[in-house]
């Protein structure tokens, strides 16, 4: 019986030990764009983290009379390393580099095309974690700068974009 208060005592420590590793997150912002963004950080030493964002969007531009002139579906992939400058990792200031990629097909009117976007940069930001002790609400707010290459193919047009752009961030979700 002993051996096994102990063991469970040292499962329940390792629990403890273990606390704010996780943040679950979402994009607000991303909505008013008609995309769904959700991503997963994890902690993974003292002073660092890595953070995996997917996206979905589905858009529809319709005319006065309720016909839909174009159609666009996509996807997309993000990921970040994260250096925090505290002591409380996932909370505090950080710096991550990060990469983009996106892949969305559109149909207008018949006619048919992709646009894939590639980005790589770096971007400094504060992630809060309120409500103390083991878990909490987060907010992460950042901003930077990547480098963006741009392309389209297709019956629509076939063009391609490259050069620096701003980036900015804002999450919302849960750690614990």
């Amino acid at each position: 019986m002993k051996k096994l208060l102990v063991v469970i005592a040292m499962v329940a420590a390792g629990f403890t030990a273990n606390a704010q590793k996780n943040v679950i997150k979402a994009n607000p912002l991303a909505l008013a764009f008609g995309s769904f963004e959700v991503g997963y950080e994890r902690v993974v030493s003292e002073s660092s983290s890595v953070e995996l964002a997917l996206a979905y969007s589905s858009l529809k531009v319709n005319t006065t009379g309720g016909q839909v002139d174009a159609k666009a579906n996509g996807f997309g992939v993000e990921g970040k390393y994260k250096f925090y400058f505290g002591e409380e990792t996932p909370r505090g200031w950080y710096a991550a580099p990060v990469v983009t990629y996106s892949n969305t097909s559109l149909d207008s009117g018949g006619e048919k095309g992709d646009f894939s976007f590639f980005g790589g940069g770096a971007v400094a930001g504060y992630q809060w974690v309120f409500g103390g002790g083991d878990s909490g609400f987060a907010l992460d707010l950042n901003l930077g700068a990547q480098y963006v290459s741009v392309s389209t193919s297709g019956s629509i047009a076939s063009t391609s974009i490259e050069g620096f752009l701003p980036k900015l961030g804002l999450s919302l979700g849960y750690a614990w």
